[in-house]
């Protein structure tokens, strides 16, 4: 894959810049290659912070046919556990300072350590896995998607095509590795053999921006919460001048918010491009060519590059279903144990997205809803995703769960008035299935998307 049929002097190209030290290509493959080298073919699982320990063991595993499995390093060991129990790695990266039970440390990569198992389980994997991924971030839940070199490889190569991304490209690392949009990131540059800028600063932080600047970054890459903050902030003249390329996804911006963006962007001649995805597609489906953003506000765009959508609708002639994608990017399904790693392609290169959506005369994809998002509130089906939408178009901070006959308006103290306000002007629920619960703040996954399992633990269970 990324280390394949590239010239002997791609290699010494700068790959990544950490804490004012450059890291070439040779550098990260070499390390990698040192910590995996003597290897069998088995699962370890990465504790992944944005470091060059963690690019380099991953890299290295892949190189030496390890199956790496993306933890996030930062979450709770109670958490953690309940994955690693379910796989029973025979390695794990991690730090020093954290012996897992029943692992012995072998090898040491600056300040991380390959742990071993001591009595390993004999298990088989299949012979195409390469990759597996947590499907819920840091929740504990051990649900993963089982990916080859074949689907990892296929979607680089398109988003890289449609993206136009060469090898004098800087990129930044705003987006975990465990997840698998900041993955994707981290995939292009390899690829090209550009260049990450690393940290594990957040966007918030004023000096993030400072080294975005010195590094002269081509390309940032966010979800809503990225482009949220943002806006608030603005960008420095000398950031948005050595500016490319900008990509979204992860959640959904208002088009209000997507119009902004575009021609805040376009003002400074850097293309902005709306994306889709899932995980289970390693992880890209679809994207908004610029000179098509205006007038296809709201969409997320055509199909990748060798993919093709269709909707299977429910009521025929309703215009709207399921949206269906096939490609060579199509994961083998999933995962919940070891027990799971033999079994062979499950979905046949083709997704069932699980969200609904229409498909206009162009071929341009517009997401309504998630199906799993869709209750009935006496009879009648009601979308949360929209009730959302508008709700926080109405400037409302607020996330929504639900069950048949009821829908929970998570909020803010502060916004509990304006809900009220909202809802007696968009929606006309009875009072009986609506009710408001005020949080301290909102719940957010690791990947900064909202965290509507907690809520629906707490409040409808």
């Amino acid at each position: 894959m990324f280390w394949q049929d590239r010239p002997s002097d791609a290699e010494d190209r700068t790959f990544l810049l950490e804490e004012g030290r450059r890291y070439s290509y040779h550098d990260i493959f070499r390390l990698g290659d040192a910590l995996f080298a003597d290897s069998s073919r088995a699962v370890a699982v990465i504790l992944c912070d944005r470091t060059h320990e963690t690019v380099a063991a991953y890299f290295g595993a892949l190189r030496h046919g390890v199956v790496p499995l993306l933890l996030d390093g930062h979450a709770r060991w109670p958490t953690l556990s309940k994955t690693i129990e379910a796989y029973a790695p025979r390695y794990l990266v991690g730090n020093a300072d954290a012996v897992p039970d029943g692992y012995i440390p072998t090898k040491r990569l600056v300040s991380k350590v390959l742990f071993e198992r001591v009595v390993p389980i004999d298990y088989s994997l299949n012979e195409n896995l390469a990759l597996l991924i947590p499907t819920s971030g840091s929740t504990g839940d051990s649900k993963c998607v089982r990916l080859t070199g074949r689907n990892i490889e296929s979607c680089t190569r398109a988003i890289v095509s449609y993206l136009a991304i060469t090898e004098e490209r800087v990129t930044v690392s705003l987006l975990p590795f465990h997840y698998s949009y900041g993955l994707s990131v981290l995939h292009n540059t390899a690829f090209v053999r550009g260049t990450m800028l690393l940290t594990e600063q957040s966007v918030l932080e004023k000096n993030l921006w400072q080294r975005i600047e010195d590094a002269c970054v081509t390309d940032i890459s966010g979800v809503p919460f990225t482009f949220e903050t943002i806006r608030r902030i603005r960008l420095s003249e000398k950031v948005m001048g050595n500016l490319l390329c900008v990509t979204q996804a992860g959640g959904a911006l208002t088009p209000r918010l997507t119009q902004y963006f575009w021609q805040y962007f376009a003002d400074h001649n850097v293309r902005y491009f709306t994306m889709y995805g899932q995980t289970e597609a390693a992880p890209r489906i679809s994207y908004v060519p610029p000179d098509r953003a205006m007038d296809k506000l709201g969409s997320v765009g055509i199909p990748i590059p060798g993919g093709k959508i269709e909707i299977v609708e429910e009521v025929p002639g309703a215009g709207e279903g399921e949206l269906v994608y096939e490609g060579p990017n199509v994961s083998m399904g999933y995962a919940n144990s070891w027990q799971d790693l033999a079994t062979g392609d499950q979905f046949g290169g083709r997704l069932h997205t699980g969200d609904q959506a229409r498909i206009d005369a162009d071929g341009f994809v517009t997401i309504v809803g998630r199906r799993k998002r869709f209750i009935k509130l006496h009879g009648i089906s009601v979308n949360l995703d929209h009730v959302e939408s508008v709700l926080r178009s109405a400037g409302v901070n607020c996330i929504l769960v639900g069950k048949e006959n009821c829908v929970v308006i998570c909020t803010m103290a502060v916004d509990v008035n304006a809900v009220q306000t909202a809802l007696k002007e968009n929606f006309d629920f009875h009072p009986s299935a609506v009710r408001v619960e005020i949080c301290d703040e909102l719940p957010f996954t690791a990947s900064n998307k909202p965290d509507y399992a907690t809520l629906t633990q707490r409040f409808l269970t």
